[in-house]
């Protein structure tokens, strides 16, 4: 992999003239777009010898030890290509993928661009926050009910929803083992979590960042959802746990919390007792415990004088603020 991170116009041509050569293509614009806390991305336009033109979406690893969290982009092309075109909903379309960093300096997947709006964006009017809700809800349900059998082989299977679980809260009481400070709320939090486990649900594809910026919504057709890079097999609760509580206005979740779970319910067929604010709430910690050791790795590190970028700063109040979360939880729990 190179050393420098060139994410930009002339290195995008380079690779259109090693893998698409024959087609005469012309980069006619280029530029940087919003690619949320851990990606860089960008948005590009290409004119081909034909006279047609297509448009993509970049993205990108950032530079080492400036994200603040981590992910694969090699499972991610694995996955973007093995559910590209199989689920209900859209998918991003994999075009070409930079998997040594020998054209832009670090890994980089190009997939066709898609003319939508954010569902975040419709939500912002009072108006359309029921459509909204209604949309996130019912692709979140398709999201959760993917055939297994689509998803590529390397993705990790857990043997069973108890064994799955129990990882899940075994993690949390780690979380502060790579960090110098021990943190007993996290401790009691996976106490209360282990003593008092929900009624346990068959195990799906989960979508990892379920939020409705991760929806793009066309004037017609299914919706498109981006951004698989926390893409699993686990409990569909933690999409909705992981939602419940993201501090983004407005919330669809917290704007109707009953009709939300009743018509994500209906639209999976889940009873009434394995999906509830209670269960959403446990799954909220669970679903937030992965994330939470990230955010804890980037503010000890920016504590130790090894900065992880901005966002790393931000983190300091975030992992106060999720930690009182999750023992308000456990605490709920023991009520």
């Amino acid at each position: 992999m190179a050393d420098e991170l060139h994410l930009d116009a002339p290195s995008l041509q380079r690779l259109l003239d090693h893998f698409e050569g024959g087609r005469g293509g012309t980069v006619t614009a280029f530029r940087p777009i919003s690619g949320g806390y851990s990606r860089l991305s960008a948005l590009t336009t290409v004119r081909w010898a034909d006279g047609s033109e297509e448009s993509f979406v970049l993205r990108s690893d950032p530079p080492p030890d400036t994200g603040v969290f981590v992910s694969d982009r090699d499972a991610e092309w694995r996955l973007l290509r093995a559910i590209s075109g199989k689920l209900p909903i859209r998918t991003a379309t994999p075009r070409w993928y930079d998997a040594a960093g020998e054209y832009f300096g670090a890994k980089c997947l190009i997939v066709d661009f898609f003319q939508g709006r954010p569902l975040s964006d419709i939500a912002q009017s009072p108006d359309e926050v029921p459509r909204a809700a209604r949309i996130f809800t019912d692709t979140l349900a398709e999201v959760h009910r993917t055939p297994l059998d689509v998803l590529p082989p390397e993705l990790e299977r857990p043997a069973d929803w108890e064994s799955y679980t129990e990882g899940l809260v075994g993690r949390l009481g780690r979380l502060d083992s790579i960090v110098a400070d021990s943190n007993p709320a996290l401790h009691y939090a996976a106490a209360q979590l282990r003593a008092h486990r929900p009624p346990p649900v068959p195990l799906t594809f989960v979508h990892g960042d379920a939020q409705p910026a991760n929806i793009l919504v066309p004037d017609e057709g299914p919706v498109l959802m981006i951004d698989w890079e926390f893409g699993r097999i686990g409990d569909p609760r933690e999409d909705l746990g992981y939602y419940s509580h993201l501090p983004v206005p407005p919330n669809l979740f917290q704007a109707d919390p009953q009709g939300f779970l009743a018509r994500y319910r209906e639209r999976t067929g889940l009873s009434e007792e394995q999906v509830n604010e209670d269960t959403v709430s446990y799954f909220y910690v669970l679903g937030m415990a992965r994330l939470l050791g990230q955010m804890f790795e980037a503010a000890d590190a920016l504590a130790q004088g090894r900065s992880r970028g901005v966002m790393a700063t931000y983190m300091m109040n975030g992992t106060s603020a999720t930690t009182s979360a999750f023992v308000e939880v456990a605490r709920r729990l023991t009520s």
